[in-house]
């Protein structure tokens, strides 16, 4: 180093900021703690009104809402954040304890990014925020499991191949690539080997990826587990579990 030369000033990455709305005091204090925890900055309240004045005056990178709350529901205050422009990108996930299909349904056309299910899990809940912040790439909190032989084997409309699976979120491999607006249909015999249900699916990405061994280049497309029971979560994470084990035998 020479006489004048000064070091760069060290700066410290900024940390994501998070908006939690729930009008229980108990969860609102969980979650604060297990995000903290996580290193993510976090602000609470307990209403959908008081979440929309929050928003109007502040910076948040990803809002987590209850659903059923007086008032305002967190369905109405997802409606009311839709309908501004500036908050058309911005991530929500939905925390709820309505797991039935139609509830699930609700969620994405009001435009929910993501639904996770009380009793809150605390390895999903941590992966579905980083992937509502488009982080969980490289740091899962989940098990996962990458996939081949026969139970890979699937179809979206067309022959593909599943990549791997975890309990947020399966990926698959194909010739062609699909968008959300398409319709599509997957047939696949992982989901009777675990002994649940097929469940509702959201398209995530769609990625151009070059050759791989026993396939030439295509497309990468993960879809996120919707509403996902907590039942059908556990069976997930036992098999993927027991598959590992059997890997290493």
């Amino acid at each position: 180093m020479t006489p004048h030369s000064k070091k760069a000033p060290h700066v410290a990455p900024t940390r994501s900021r998070l908006l939690i709305i729930d009008d229980e005091v108990a969860v609102l204090r969980l979650l604060k703690v297990m995000l903290s925890k996580a290193d993510y900055e976090v602000v609470t309240c307990e209403s959908g009104a008081e979440g929309l004045r929050h928003l109007s005056n502040g910076v948040f990178d990803c809002v987590i809402t209850d659903a059923v709350m007086p008032t305002m529901t967190g369905f109405d205050f997802v409606k009311s954040v839709r309908r501004l422009p500036q908050f058309g990108s911005i991530p929500i996930l939905m925390l709820t304890r309505k797991r039935h299909r139609q509830d699930v349904k609700k969620a994405v056309e009001v435009g929910v990014t993501d639904y996770v299910l009380k009793p809150i899990d605390e390895h999903l809940f941590l992966d579905k925020v980083e992937l509502c912040l488009k982080k969980g790439m490289g740091k899962r909190h989940v098990f996962e499991l990458q996939i081949s032989g026969p139970i890979a084997e699937s179809g979206i409309l067309l022959n593909c191949l599943i990549l791997a699976i975890s309990e947020t979120d399966i990926t698959l491999w194909t010739q062609v690539p699909i968008s959300p607006d398409q319709d599509y249909s997957i047939k696949t015999k992982i989901f009777h080997e675990i002994n649940i249900d097929f469940p509702t699916l959201k398209l995530l990405r769609c990625e151009l990826v070059p050759a791989a061994e026993n396939r030439g280049p295509g497309y990468e497309i993960k879809f996120a587990f919707f509403g996902l029971p907590e039942e059908d979560l556990r069976k997930i994470r036992a098999w993927i579990q027991k598959e590992a084990i059997k890997r290493k035998k």
